[in-house]
């Protein structure tokens, strides 16, 4: 009998939203605590555009130069929440000062803590209180998680936005109510300002909730514009600006040429690094042309490249691919994100047209990323409905392989 009961209060727990927040940002603390401060500046400040960026906000420069060695002239290459944070915390706690940094990881770690709490409540909502709690516990507990999410830049931000269209998304396509389609829409407007490739999910969920009403015989065509034009008004004062200040039309950011020209030219499929040109390492290119006619010359390399290497682009693009899903440790990731493709099957199998923006997560966040360049942190938004979908495979793998056990008791204990 106190067995049963201790084992309850394990259960109550760990299904616990304040228990799982709590063991998140503690994780995340625990890490930075070992990073900080032998690695501050190396590991957090340096070559950082975020901060750099900050930096030439809060010295009355304005929004410009995110590389070191560069003019201080306007910039679009960062998209600029994330920035402009950073800009209040250096105003408050003083440039790249140790305080400053303190103060910025540590809303990181809650921004993951609470993702960390979305997870659950999501997971419990759409695949079943195991699957909830599973991946909860791992996002929280799993120190890999914990690093990057505390890194100086917009991953967790970004991983806490995605995480709450996941979960207003199923309220949206039962309740046509304009305040929750209208905060849906701001919701994507913030989320493409701080994280541009997050910009490209959004039609897909809005298309797909288009065509559960039509199915049900019902219309959302007017709170469906509404929200989209919401998004549209909250990106549009950056879209002004950055026409006021380059006299082109850029709705976020400048910066897709160099993006694609590092993983698509001579000698690309040699790199592990970034090329000799990324301003960077060498800001001599940059600075002589200025950045929108730098990026525009990258963008001209890279599409000449693809014209003549075809196959070695298509080759590069298989190689990012695999990356992609497998960076930074082959033999964990390959097997975790098998495990999530395996679990967005079987929810589209057993779940329907519930399952969709899981697997237009899984399908169309990382493309930009195939054509470019990767790096596993930029997987990171996506890795919660990852963990999810791996959870609900296991889970769902589990219960398959319990039944028979259990049936093969009952029958044993029978005879």
């Amino acid at each position: 009998m106190q067995n049963a009961s201790r084992v309850r209060i394990v259960l109550t727990l760990a299904s616990s939203p304040v228990t799982v927040f709590v063991v998140a940002l503690s994780a995340r603390l625990l890490v930075l605590r070992q990073l900080l401060p032998a690695k501050a500046w190396s590991g957090f400040y340096e070559y950082n555009e975020f901060a750099r960026i900050a930096w030439a906000v809060v010295s009355g420069y304005g929004y410009s130069s995110p590389w070191a060695h560069t003019p201080l002239a306007p910039t679009a290459v960062e998209p600029p929440i994330y920035s402009y944070l950073l800009a209040g915390i250096f105003r408050l706690a003083g440039s790249y000062s140790y305080v400053s940094l303190w103060i910025a990881v540590t809303f990181n770690a809650v921004f993951s803590a609470l993702t960390a709490v979305l997870i659950l409540h999501i997971g419990k909502r759409d695949f079943g209180a195991p699957t909830g709690v599973l991946a909860a516990w791992v996002w929280s507990c799993w120190l890999y998680e914990a690093v990057v999410s505390v890194r100086l830049w917009e991953s967790s931000l970004s991983a806490l936005f995605l995480a709450t269209a996941l979960l207003i998304l199923p309220t949206l396509a039962e309740s046509p109510r304009w305040s929750r389609w209208l905060l849906f829409g701001l919701l994507a407007g913030i989320a493409a300002l701080t994280n541009t490739t997050l910009l490209s999910l959004f039609p897909f969920f809005w298309l797909w909730l288009w065509i559960l009403y039509r199915r049900r015989g019902r219309s959302c065509s007017k709170v469906l514009l509404a929200s989209i034009g919401v998004c549209l008004l909250t990106i549009l004062p950056w879209t002004i600006r950055n026409y006021e200040t380059f006299h082109r039309l850029m709705p976020v950011r400048d910066n897709f040429g160099l993006e694609l020209w590092i993983g698509n030219h001579e000698g690309a499929i040699h790199d592990h690094q970034f090329p000799r040109d990324f301003p960077l390492i060498d800001p001599l290119e940059h600075n002589r042309l200025g950045e929108l006619r730098f990026m525009e010359a990258k963008r001209q390399i890279a599409l000449q490249f693809i014209r003549e290497h075809p196959l070695e682009f298509v080759w590069l693009s298989a190689r990012r691919c695999f990356r992609y899903w497998t960076a930074p440790e082959e033999v964990i990731w390959l097997p975790l994100s098998l495990t999530a493709w395996l679990g967005g099957a079987t929810a589209l199998s057993r779940r329907g047209r519930d399952a969709v923006p899981y697997l237009v997560v899984l399908l169309v966040f990382p493309l930009v990323y195939y054509s470019t360049h990767t790096f596993s942190s930029y997987r990171h938004p996506i890795e919660p409905a990852m963990i999810l979908l791996a959870g609900y495979a296991t889970v769902t793998a589990l219960q398959a392989l319990g039944k028979p056990l259990l049936r093969s008791k009952g029958s044993t204990s029978g005879e």
